[in-house]
This record gives structure tokens, C-alpha cells and sequence, in this order.
């Protein structure tokens, strides 16, 4: 992938799509040692996941975005985006939970993350530097 370029897909509000997920951020980042991959593919299984289980349906919508030490994602769905919560309070749930691990992991994995919300959607993006 080419610093600067941004890559985007589209998903259906579906969790068999986080496997899709995955997939393109591997392949769209080979090029990053396989911690950043690895860590990248983690951030986008946990909000494509999110986008799937609190949203209203309609696409997910990832993007991809590599500068030459960094790289921004970003995951946009339809949902109830007042429900989010500010990303400083985002915490994983203790291990006994079923559920509620996913923004944490995200805020603890990232660098920095960022929430807005535009026409009906929620956008996160979560940046990663290495």
C-alpha cells in the first residue's frame, strides 16, 4: 500500500464480515511488521464487530489510510451513536463477561482514537504509529 493511499471496502452489517476485515487490512498492509498487522487486524475485527452488533443494519464502511510511521482506520456505521461512550472511558470488561472487551481493546491498542458522529453515523478511527 502507498503513503498517503486510502484503501476502503465495504461491508454488510454481518459478523461474518469481520473475517473480511481482516483480510483486507492483511493483505493491504504486508509491507508493516507482523506485530502492526497483527495489531491492525485485532482494531478492525473489534469495531467491524461493534458496527455489526450495535448498529442499525445498513454497510459498514472501513478505510485504511498509511502515512510513512503510521496508519489510520476508520469504521463507519449506522447505530445508536449517542450510546458510545467517550473513548477515555472505554475499558475492557473483566474476563467473566461475555461481552464489552471490544472498545477497550481498541483504546488500548491504539495510539489515538478519535469518535464522531455524521448524518446517522458513527465513525471511529484509531491510529497506530510504528
Amino acid at each position: 500500500m502507498t503513503n498517503g493511499c486510502v484503501m476502503r471496502c465495504e461491508l454488510d452489517a454481518d459478523l461474518a464480515e469481520v473475517g473480511t476485515a481482516r483480510r483486507f487490512i492483511r493483505a493491504n498492509l504486508a509491507d508493516v511488521s507482523d506485530e502492526v498487522n497483527a495489531d491492525a487486524q485485532l482494531v478492525a475485527s473489534e469495531l467491524v464487530t461493534n458496527a455489526v452488533e450495535h448498529g442499525t443494519g445498513g454497510p459498514v464502511v472501513m478505510a485504511l489510510r498509511r502515512e510513512p510511521a503510521s496508519l489510520a482506520l476508520t469504521v463507519e456505521s449506522v447505530g445508536p451513536a449517542p450510546e458510545v461512550g467517550a473513548v477515555d472511558e472505554w475499558e475492557v470488561a473483566p474476563v467473566e463477561q461475555i461481552t464489552g472487551r471490544g472498545l477497550g481493546i481498541v483504546r488500548s491498542i491504539a495510539d489515538r482514537v478519535d469518535v464522531s458522529r455524521r448524518n446517522g453515523r458513527l465513525v471511529i478511527t484509531a491510529c497506530l504509529a510504528f
